[in-house]
């Protein structure tokens, strides 16, 4: 059994959906014994609709919530905003965006789904971020991704990679993924980068739009030393982390990535393959 004794639940998708999925969490018999705390907007949009379903239901804010475990109610962006904020509390994600390709439970399955989490189905699951430098000083860090790009969309960067002190590739380009194996299924994927398994310990590198066609993504252990030399003429160019936090720089600049100190934790109940195949190969059956 999971033994959980406060759970938060974060959603920005305020829906008579959402209240489904609360009703269906709440009902379980699992959870009489649970105390639940609610996002403020989250609280207030229950409080309004169905008034009944929040009664003794805390109301907290998301950097204040102290609890075992915290539902993630939407999507990707979703996760990765309670991941930033919380990375220390593992995540259980039930799916009400556009795709959610991080994301575990679809919201016509919560209640089955839930039942095995309280009855300790589910694995834990620990994803190491990527942190920026710039020499010794720490830029920031994602759990999906860093995206290097100008300033001015319409104006490409000169990107020069190198591992282990040795330049493996060179172009002018609109700009540079840094991808980590949870994070592969996103701007990666979209830019012509592989999906990577979760277990692995690596990161990805992709680009969007290389002038030279001869770049392709490729994948590095973590042990291995990355660096990227960035220069334009235009200038300021922008490092965005998890499509979430974005910083300035002006070029020529440095920027080496490593394993960042903090890991985000998921409770999962199937393989990532599993996931994979019910996102893009639906018409596939057992």
């Amino acid at each position: 059994m999971v033994e959980v004794s406060q759970i938060g639940i974060f959603s920005q998708v305020l829906c008579e959906e959402t209240i489904t999925i609360l009703d269906s969490i709440f009902s379980l018999e699992e959870s009489k014994n649970i105390t639940y705390s609610l996002n403020p907007e989250l609280f207030l949009f229950i409080e309004k609709n169905k008034p009944k379903l929040v009664e003794g239901i805390q109301k907290t804010t998301l950097l204040d919530m102290n609890v075992d475990c915290i539902f993630s109610i939407g999507g990707d962006g979703t996760i990765l905003r309670i991941a930033r904020a919380k990375p220390n509390i593992p995540i259980l994600s039930i799916n009400k965006g556009r795709k959610g390709f991080m994301t575990e439970i679809e919201a016509d399955e919560v209640k089955i789904s839930l039942k095995k989490y309280f009855q300790g189905d589910y694995r834990l699951e620990e994803h190491t971020k990527i942190a920026a430098k710039i020499g010794e000083d720490l830029q920031a860090s994602a759990i999906n991704e860093i995206l290097i790009t100008s300033g001015d969309l319409m104006k490409p960067v000169d990107f020069k990679v190198l591992v282990d002190n040795e330049v493996i590739s060179g172009s002018s380009a609109d700009g540079i993924i840094i991808a980590t194996p949870v994070g592969s299924t996103g701007h990666n994927l979209s830019s012509g980068g592989s999906i990577m398994d979760p277990d692995l310990q690596g990161l990805i590198i992709s680009w969007i739009n290389p002038i030279n066609l001869a770049i392709r993504p490729v994948i590095l252990d973590f042990s291995r030393n990355l660096e990227i030399i960035c220069s334009t003429r235009i200038n300021p160019i922008k490092m965005v982390f998890d499509g979430q936090v974005s910083l300035e720089y002006t070029t020529p600049v440095k920027f080496s990535f490593s394993l960042s100190r903090e890991k985000v934790k998921f409770y999962r109940l199937r393989h990532f393959t599993s996931r994979w195949r019910q996102h893009f190969h639906p018409e596939i059956r057992d």
